[in-house]
């Protein structure tokens, strides 16, 4: 079992458990309390985890893994998903975001033609270059793992492309249609193609209506299409009535 897989074990099972041993996970996952405790090394240094003498916990205060957001509301994703890839025309230049939500849109454009995609996620434009679509990833610092970029770095990049439509998620929009996001850096990336995107496209799960963060990315004036497993409330959708919205 490669350190990856071992780490990505290990956070499955603080989010089952939330505290546990040393000696607990070398029982689960077979490896020695030396390969173990460098593994909580790695992730203690991500600001994954808190240690203590001879035990380990969950870091509430850090972002939920990607790993945990990639397969949390997997079927909901997939659904909006399918419908955002619908707005993607043949030719057309597309901008994904580094996202969960957005992840799940690379898999519905493999049927389309001549198409060129632009993302900072580098797991999803490693997929899609297998598959033969044209790709441009953005570098910058990876911010989280397996492999997303963001800063500005990579907002820098962003900034030299123009694109047909741009899919992008975040973590929350509030009763007033405030869309809002946590880390600073994908606020800066995302910002530099709402600016260069001709149509903007917000993909939303039910579980962040109604939800905000620290930072302002926009408002749903600047989205023409809103996608969404969940419905916001009519006076929401009456101030922002250029918006199309669709509930999947």
């Amino acid at each position: 079992m490669y350190q990856k897989e071992r780490t990505d074990e290990i956070l499955k099972i603080l989010r089952n458990v939330h505290y546990t041993t040393v000696d607990y996970l070398v029982e689960r996952i077979r490896y020695s309390p030396a390969t173990i405790r460098r593994d909580l090394t790695l992730l203690e240094k991500q600001g994954l985890v808190k240690r203590s003498h001879g035990g380990v916990e969950i870091n509430k205060e850090s972002e939920t893994p990607f790993i945990f957001r990639q397969h949390s509301m997997k079927s909901a994703k997939s659904k909006i998903a399918h419908e955002a890839a619908k707005l993607v025309k043949d030719g057309d230049v597309v901008f994904l975001d580094g996202s969960s939500t957005v992840q799940y849109v690379g898999h519905f454009l493999l049927e389309k033609k001549d198409i060129c995609v632009v993302t900072n996620n580098l797991m999803l434009a490693s997929f899609l270059g297998e598959n033969g679509i044209d790709i441009y990833c953005a570098g910058g610092k990876i911010t989280e793992l397996p492999g997303t970029a963001s800063g500005m770095l990579t907002a820098h990049a962003f900034s030299s492309f123009k694109a047909d439509i741009m899919f992008f998620s975040t973590d929350g929009i509030d009763e007033n249609g405030v869309i809002t996001i946590k880390p600073e850096g994908y606020c800066l990336h995302n910002n530099a193609m709402l600016k260069n995107s001709k149509t903007h496209v917000y993909l939303c799960g039910s579980d962040k209506i109604g939800k905000h963060s620290k930072i302002v990315q926009c408002d749903l004036s600047e989205v023409d299409y809103f996608i969404s497993d969940g419905n916001l409330e009519d006076k929401i959708k009456n101030k922002f009535s250029d918006t199309v919205y669709t509930t999947v």
